[in-house]
């Protein structure tokens, strides 16, 4: 990526996009893990059903083969036949991965609640003047 097109993506929205995207992949992954076993496309197209789109991944396998050798997932052997008839490595979550999972999710909602009392403490006055005090 050139150096201007880094320069529009990082002073942007889009830029915002990217970087929440990236922080909160690995906490959705082992979520839809916690559910039930995955292949790496499964995983993908899941994220992108669930979350109309917003929060796809194109290439999971950065993040599962990450999370792998942290030993929050496992790959499940031997491989599976797929819906689609092939065979596939299913990744699975561990035990370790489910308490990365909790910490991650209190991590999360603490600062969202944080970034959620900002706005609402900084909201726009209404037309009765309510708002930001």
């Amino acid at each position: 990526m050139k150096m201007q097109e880094k320069r529009k993506i990082s002073g942007s929205a889009a830029g915002m996009e990217v970087n929440l995207k990236k922080s909160v992949t690995e906490m959705l992954v082992l979520l839809l893990l916690r559910e039930r076993d995955m292949y790496a496309g499964e995983v993908s197209d899941e994220l992108d059903r669930r979350s109309c789109g917003l929060c796809g991944i194109v290439f999971p396998y950065s993040a599962l083969y990450r999370m792998l050798d942290y030993e929050y997932l496992c790959e499940r052997n031997p491989k599976r036949i797929a819906p689609d008839g092939r065979r596939r490595q299913y990744y699975g979550i561990t035990e370790r991965g489910q308490a990365h999972l909790e910490e991650l999710l209190a991590c999360y909602r603490r600062f969202m609640d944080g970034v959620t009392a900002v706005i609402e403490a900084c909201r726009e006055p209404d037309e009765n003047g309510e708002g930001n005090t």
